[in-house]
């Protein structure tokens, strides 16, 4: 996939190898969240930069394994600025044919995790996502599904996160299928913005039950869907 530009000039292309330090940095300052504190509490922040770059490394690896088109496939992207060449934002599309199956949710596998790691925590969370991920109507059928998007905080309102999520949306417009997210709070504006605007499920975690929580309390994601134009026709002429 060739290098694109949006009216700001930023340069949307896929991510390689060689991004995998910048992109954990991104990830680890975008998702400093309550969540993600409490999980990494005994850890040091080498260590936690490492376990981004752990995850980052398999998504990459997983990409470069798409072989075929009807099967499910994984597109890990940035965004950079190019004036400097510095990556300002990434995220990951899976396009999935046959819908979601948790268990070929990457997004959920936990191996590998630093020493350390609250391991109830991190597999509470892959549970509560993946009944959230099941639980929109139709979710057997072909998807595109958004499980990653960060954008770093000194670059955040300078349209990179836009420019990654229509990457995605302008895919299923073109298939004629759904988008899904689980949205954070701080998410849940844009997402609806770009057409996001089917509530389809939650995802409620009481970080109070865990070590270091009881200061963050309940955490709750949202999942959003966003259907094709095409196929909201095809459902408005099943109604009439």
């Amino acid at each position: 996939m060739p290098p694109t530009t949006d009216t700001n000039k930023l340069v949307l292309r896929p991510c390689n190898s060689a991004d995998i330090p910048t992109l954990a940095a991104i990830n680890l300052a975008a998702f400093d969240n309550p969540r993600n504190k409490v999980m990494y509490l005994h850890i040091a922040p080498s260590d936690r930069f490492k376990a981004f770059e752990s995850k980052a490394r398999r998504t990459l690896s997983h990409q470069e394994d798409n072989s075929h088109p009807d099967d499910e496939t994984i597109h890990y992207l940035c965004v950079v600025e190019p004036t400097t060449g510095t990556i300002v934002a990434n995220a990951v599309w899976n396009y999935l044919p046959r819908g979601y199956i948790p268990s070929q949710d990457l997004d959920t596998h936990h191996t590998g995790l630093a020493p350390g790691t609250n391991q109830a925590l991190a597999q509470d969370f892959a549970d509560l996502t993946h009944q959230l991920r099941s639980s929109p109507p139709r979710h057997s059928e072909p998807q595109w599904l958004l499980s990653l998007l960060a954008t770093h905080p000194k670059h955040q309102g300078q349209g990179a996160g836009t420019q990654l999520i229509e990457w995605g949306t302008s895919k299923a417009e073109a298939m004629g299928v759904r988008c899904f997210v689980d949205a954070s709070p701080a998410g849940m504006g844009l997402y609806r913005r770009l057409g996001f605007d089917q509530e389809v499920g939650d995802l409620v975690l009481d970080l109070a039950g865990y070590e270091g929580g009881e200061q963050y309390g309940v955490q709750r994601w949202v999942g959003l869907a966003r259907e094709a134009a095409s196929m909201e026709k095809s459902m408005g002429s099943r109604e009439v």
